[in-house]
């Protein structure tokens, strides 16, 4: 498990030699704006049929300097940031720590967390900052009426966007959010190729539909992405010779079933580090 602490520990947040292996500080977590539901989020333009820009929990000032302290400490930032301003300052400030970092010096594995809404001057600058993009499918099917209220259909075309992403060359990480959505990867599955609800809402084509993933992009970004955010790529991530063969069992190939049955798959069984750790009783 790796756990992320708040910037004012950012001393005890250095990397240390034997850290345990099962829980391990992997860096600070910033919060640059709020959420979605309580129009908090950090906009570019104004939220539907308001004035209100939502709120800068962090100014731009304060983010480089937090972020300078945490790459001369070797320290990653997990960065709070769901609004298309709040994502902009986020990228312009990795920028200029990718500009200031001395030739040779490795990067930390600095991730923007969320990512909702992007504005699309701000594609470019995706891969070029370097961050890992965490992001959580759940959040598209459970936001989608709050985003179309409060962004609006235009702004909302980069609204969730995992294919805008993944075309730009940056490195996308699923994850689920829990507790605040479903802990259920195969939840997160279905609505990453669907974009739809699982009583089928919004319709057939989904929210947004240019921005849903195929299954294997999808499976992609909750095994090989996440150990590429945890720096662990080396032995997680992929069933490969001389890694620690994480895996689940499903009780069909998710490959042979229509999207919308993701839902329906049960896992059968769970290997970790090569040890079967739970096996569903009808399934033995």
């Amino acid at each position: 498990m790796r756990q992320y602490l708040p910037a004012a520990h950012l001393e005890q947040a250095r990397p240390r030699e034997g850290d345990d292996d099962g829980l391990r500080v992997a860096g600070i977590k910033l919060f640059v704006d709020g959420a979605l539901g309580s129009r908090t989020a950090w906009l570019l333009e104004p939220y539907e049929g308001s004035e209100d820009r939502g709120v800068a929990a962090l100014r731009p000032e304060a983010l480089r300097a937090t972020l300078a302290a945490a790459e001369a400490a070797g320290v990653p930032c997990a960065i709070h940031a769901i609004g298309d301003r709040a994502v902009r300052e986020v990228l312009l400030a990795l920028e200029a720590a990718a500009r200031a970092r001395r030739a040779g010096a490795p990067a930390p594995r600095h991730r923007i967390e969320h990512l909702q809404l992007l504005h699309r001057e701000d594609l470019p600058r995706l891969a070029r900052a370097g961050a890992i993009l965490s992001m959580q499918p759940i959040h598209a099917t459970s936001d989608l009426e709050l985003a179309l209220r409060h962004w609006g259909p235009r702004r909302s075309e980069l609204a969730y966007p995992w294919r805008s992403v993944l075309a730009s060359g940056a490195t996308l990480c699923f994850g689920s959010d829990a507790p605040v959505e479903s802990l259920s990867v195969l939840a997160g599955l279905h609505a990453a190729v669907t974009r739809r609800r699982p009583d089928g809402s919004p319709g057939p084509e989904g929210f947004v539909p240019a921005q849903r993933l195929d299954l294997r992009e999808a499976l992609a970004a909750y095994t090989l992405g996440a150990a590429l955010a945890t720096g662990e790529a080396d032995r997680r991530g992929t069933l490969a010779r001389g890694k620690l063969g994480d895996a689940v069992v499903l009780s069909r190939d998710p490959f042979a079933v229509p999207p919308e049955e993701l839902l329906a798959l049960e896992v059968d069984a769970t290997v970790c580090e090569g040890r079967l750790v739970y096996e569903r009783a009808s399934a033995r």
